[in-house]
């Protein structure tokens, strides 16, 4: 069977299966959800059996929802995971949840089939392979189109970062922990906000900003720091429940001055954070934001802001404007990239 790769990513086995079908079962699992997919390959293709969205809290282990999901379903021949968290000898425990998953011990579980975990973020490069077209928006289109690396920023529940290697012909997707690494200010302002992270924390990484939780940071900052006014409406709506949405349904009504300031500099930090991934990566062949937050606020995403970040890069400002910046709409990446390693790649 020949699947149609949008990008080229170096699988095995891209283009062959025997006429037995092979069940997949795969999962995205992060710090809040965890999405699953029960799929039959075959020279058909891919055919979903049964798919089913839950949320972590609800469960004491991923095990009790593999159990929930797999009860009554055929026994899958090939198992991959996305996880939110650094994958190490085929374990992981989770940063943003009080998890560990083993390979080893889901194998036992399930009956012996092979079983491989991926970091959410290189699990969502593999995914890059399954999107349509139309499943990816062009937020700022660089000068050129030059062959290269890849790189991938996804804000969610945390910050993702991963990058694909390219050989000339092909893209080798690999995880990284970038989104834990220092914030890295650039103005008088930006020193004002580590200020106060600081009085907060230890350590102040790119995550403190660009993920649910800094929404609602950036925001404390601008109300608490730069004293800006809070309408008496909002503080009533962010009473017991996560503020972050609070806020972003607000900056998307045009509601609220100093939500859609919030979303504003969330925007800003999230192209400098880009030019930084672009640079240590020479990702020429475009950076692409995935995760849960940048397609919700698209219409927020101002692409003049990334042209002013990425113009005022100091000596590499003429190799960042060659590169293309896209936002993956389709929220399931990690669990198409999870599906396609398993079909492809095991």
């Amino acid at each position: 069977m020949n699947l149609q790769l949008l990008i080229p990513i170096a699988f095995n086995n891209p283009s062959t299966v025997n006429n037995a079908e092979t069940i997949i079962l795969a999962g995205d699992v992060g710090g809040t959800k965890a999405n699953m997919l029960l799929s039959r390959y075959s020279v058909n293709g891919l055919e979903t059996i049964k798919e089913e969205r839950y949320i972590t809290n609800d469960f004491d282990s991923f095990t009790a929802i593999l159990t929930h999901f797999l009860e009554g379903q055929q026994h899958p021949d090939k198992i991959c995971f996305s996880v939110a968290g650094p994958v190490i000898d085929g374990k992981v425990k989770f940063t943003n949840l009080s998890w560990n998953i083993d390979s080893e011990e889901v194998s036992r579980h399930v009956g012996g089939s092979p079983v491989t975990i991926l970091n959410d973020l290189e699990s969502t490069a593999f995914g890059l392979a399954g999107l349509k077209e139309q499943e990816l928006n062009v937020l700022y289109k660089g000068a050129s189109e030059t062959p290269g690396n890849i790189a991938i920023l996804a804000a969610g529940t945390g910050l993702g970062e991963a990058g694909l290697f390219f050989d000339g012909k092909h893209y080798h997707p690999f995880a990284t922990e970038g989104g834990h690494s220092d914030f890295a200010p650039r103005s008088a302002r930006d020193i004002e906000v580590l200020t106060f992270l600081l009085n907060r924390h230890e350590r102040v990484s790119w995550e403190r900003l660009l993920s649910g939780n800094g929404i609602y940071t950036i925001w404390q900052y601008l109300t608490q720091v730069e004293k800006k006014e809070i309408p008496g409406w909002l503080l009533q709506q962010m009473e017991n429940t996560d503020p972050a949405p609070v806020i972003s349904k607000a900056a998307l009504e045009g509601k609220c001055p100093v939500c859609m300031e919030t979303i504003e500099m969330f925007n800003r930090y999230l192209a400098t954070e880009a030019v930084n991934l672009i640079l240590k990566l020479k990702a020429t062949g475009g950076l692409y934001l995935a995760g849960g937050i940048a397609p919700k606020l698209l219409s927020l995403l101002n692409p003049g802001t990334w042209k002013d970040v990425f113009n005022k890069s100091g000596r590499m400002s003429q190799l960042l404007k060659e590169v293309t910046v896209y936002v993956i709409l389709n929220e399931k990446a990690p669990l198409l990239g999870a599906t396609y390693f398993a079909c492809l790649n095991m």
